[in-house]
């Protein structure tokens, strides 16, 4: 999984993916000018539509705070037709950070889901049901998990021959394309997030936030040393809290000390934390290295850039939906090169670059 099944209570605000890569771009003046593209799915199981009084929220911080900076908020409400449209916000500055606040409207009126809309400031949106790019063997993952747990090496040769667990999965996909007069050209960070409101405590409440594969399913943070009872409710600005003057040798706490240690023990292990090319003399040494690599839990990316996500080859600039992500998280934790052998799934070349169910 990369972030799917870890909100079984309603899967239509379970975000299984979350993405940004670069989009087509536009010539002005003559001059090639990049569009980056930022979606999250969900729905990971059977594609239902989105819940209509939920937030799907695109959230992306341009000066390096990991603070949202601009949020791009989806809602479906249901129209007098009987169908469900799709209605989206871009909030800036401090509104991107308050869910009571209103921003512009960047949609047509009634939207419709399923078709490709012209939005404001040139601004591309689809909204609608997708064929799932993610793909992975469940047993790898859940290898991993175990292995994390319990501070073991997984053996996953004995587990193959691998097979697509996600072949053919349908997700509902919010993809935004927008141009650099919005993103900049610099460096960003984005990560998505679902949230309800809850009217018995007259609150919204944040239900997931995406970014990185598997940081939600790898790690028990609830259960585990970070003692974080809700990882998915809790922004980017707590992914470090915790690290030691010295992280290498002395004790840590939270999200970061949680994620050196259990892959401390992992590649202590399995006595990979001092092989090439990421050679340390401790496990723990390693683990450091991991947890600062893998924190904050954001996608950076660069506009106008080729994205990929494969840090343990020192690449992390934005995340596609066609590169291995699941190995390439594994990586990471085991240290050693790692493919699943699986192929991607087929995609589009143009907008939303997501395709088609099978069914469609």
């Amino acid at each position: 999984m990369s972030h799917h099944f870890d909100y079984p209570q309603d899967e239509t605000l379970d975000i299984t993916d979350a993405y940004c890569f670069a989009g087509a771009g536009d010539i002005l003046e003559d001059i090639l000018t990049p569009r980056t593209a930022f979606g999250m799915n969900s729905s990971p199981s059977t594609g239902n539509p989105w819940n209509t009084a939920g937030y799907y929220e695109l959230k992306i911080d341009t000066n390096g705070d990991y603070v949202e900076d601009i949020t791009f908020r989806a809602t479906f409400p249901i129209g007098s037709d009987g169908k469900q449209h799709v209605k989206v916000e871009q909030l800036t500055g401090r509104a991107a950070t308050d869910r009571n606040a209103s921003g512009t409207v960047i949609t047509p009126h009634h939207a419709p889901v399923g078709e490709v809309v012209e939005c404001l400031n040139g601004i591309k949106l689809f909204a609608g049901q997708r064929l799932d790019p993610f793909y992975n063997f469940i047993p790898f993952p859940v290898a991993t998990t175990e292995a994390l747990k319990a501070g073991t090496f997984p053996d996953y040769d004995a587990l193959r021959p691998a097979t697509d667990s996600f072949m053919n999965n349908t997700v509902r996909s919010y993809v935004l394309e927008l141009p650099a007069k919005i993103t900049g050209h610099g460096k960003l960070n984005y990560w998505a997030t679902t949230a309800y409101f809850d009217k018995g405590h007259n609150t919204w409440v944040q239900l997931q936030r995406a970014a990185e594969p598997n940081m939600t399913t790898f790690f028990d943070f609830a259960g585990g040393s970070a003692k974080v009872a809700n990882y998915n409710g809790t922004v980017p600005t707590i992914d470090r809290v915790g690290r030691p003057r010295h992280p290498a040798t002395d004790p840590a706490s939270g999200i970061w000390g949680q994620v050196r240690d259990n892959i401390a023990a992992v590649v202590e292990a399995g006595g990979t934390y001092n092989k090439f090319p990421h050679k340390f003399p401790t496990a723990l040494a390693y683990g450091a290295w991991a947890a600062d690599t893998l924190l904050p839990n954001v996608i950076t990316f660069i506009p106008g850039t080729v994205a990929l996500w494969d840090p343990w080859y020192d690449i992390q600039n934005g995340k596609g939906i066609v590169e291995d992500i699941a190995s390439n998280i594994i990586k990471m934790v085991v240290n050693q090169d790692f493919s699943s052998g699986l192929e991607p799934a087929p995609v589009l070349d143009c907008f939303p670059y997501l395709a088609a169910p099978p069914a469609s």
